[in-house]
């Protein structure tokens, strides 16, 4: 038995699937059954049930993954503990936020002997980071629409959130949108709206809060979505066209461009929650706990000064 064993059928539990453990491995399919069979066979007993769908673990099996994942945990904290000049280390993975990247580099320059990496994704990404530990936490924000769906999924990935804040949806327009200088736009005002968002936004909050029974793929098929990985495109189109753009409090911050301004919309305040994802079985580390208590004090100074 090896670790790269136990680490292949964590990982195909997490999953929930061989295709997806492949895909989060950078292998095959063929690959990691072979594998979890070679584990199977060594300690004589069947580990997961093979479905149409994808793996279940037997009780066996459950016993099994329990023990491998606190032997891979322990197992990193060796390689960690091993180098002494790396003693400190700090891994985030996060949604683009203009705001925790402040709060991340003011946090950074107080620190010394920090060995830390900032790493933005979407959630899947945030997901595969925790999963394959290569963070410790992962920070994000979700709509309360989503919230039940959210928790499941945490649920079946043995992950928890833990909420930091409230903030509400915005949306950003420019000199041509005929809501440039409306005080606030309501939720029939977005459906005759044409948006530009950011590539990954169907994962994420700010889609959602387009529509009130239409989904982003409907938006998309009538052309009235734009997408794009780029945000000085995606600033350039809100500056010169009608096209704008649905973000919330915590996410880049676009009206720092003098042009470009934030609009309430009216009754979804506080409807975004702001926290952190990480793994039940794991704690936070001491330099995660500090990060954690320092975005809580700027967020206290932040609500204490509007």
């Amino acid at each position: 038995m090896d670790l790269k064993q136990l680490q292949y059928f964590v990982v195909s539990v997490d999953s929930g699937s061989f295709k997806k453990t492949a895909e989060l491995l950078y292998t095959s399919q063929p690959h990691v059954s072979k594998i979890i069979k070679s584990l199977e066979t060594e300690l004589q007993t069947e580990l997961l049930v093979r479905k149409a769908r994808g793996v279940e673990m037997t009780e066996a099996g459950r016993k099994v993954y329990e023990h491998a994942c606190r032997i891979l945990v322990e197992s990193g904290q060796i390689y960690t503990s091993s180098d002494r000049r790396r003693s400190r280390t700090l891994r985030i993975a996060a949604h683009p936020s203009d705001r925790l990247e402040e709060m991340f580099q003011e946090f950074y320059i107080q620190e010394k002997d920090l060995d830390a990496q900032y790493l933005e994704c979407d959630l899947e990404g945030i997901f595969q980071a925790l999963h394959r530990h290569t963070a410790e936490v992962g920070f994000t924000y979700v709509d309360q629409k989503q919230m039940t769906a959210f928790h499941q999924t945490l649920e079946y990935k043995r992950l928890e959130f833990t909420e930091l804040g409230k903030t509400g949806p915005l949306l950003f327009a420019g000199p041509k949108n005929p809501f440039y200088r409306a005080a606030f736009v309501t939720g029939k005002d977005l459906r005759d709206l044409r948006y530009v968002q950011n590539e990954d936004d169907q994962d994420t909050l700010s889609i959602q809060l387009i529509p009130e029974r239409d989904d982003y793929r409907y938006y998309r098929r009538q052309g009235k979505v734009m997408q794009t990985n780029s945000r000085r495109l995606l600033v350039k189109l809100l500056r010169e066209t009608d096209l704008c753009h649905i973000g919330c409090g915590f996410s880049p911050d676009l009206s720092a461009h003098d042009t470009i301004r934030a609009i309430p919309i009216k009754g979804t305040e506080e409807s975004i929650s702001f926290g952190y994802i990480s793994r039940k079985r794991d704690g936070l580390s001491e330099d995660g706990k500090r990060f954690v208590k320092h975005i809580k004090k700027c967020l206290a100074e932040k609500a204490a000064s509007c």
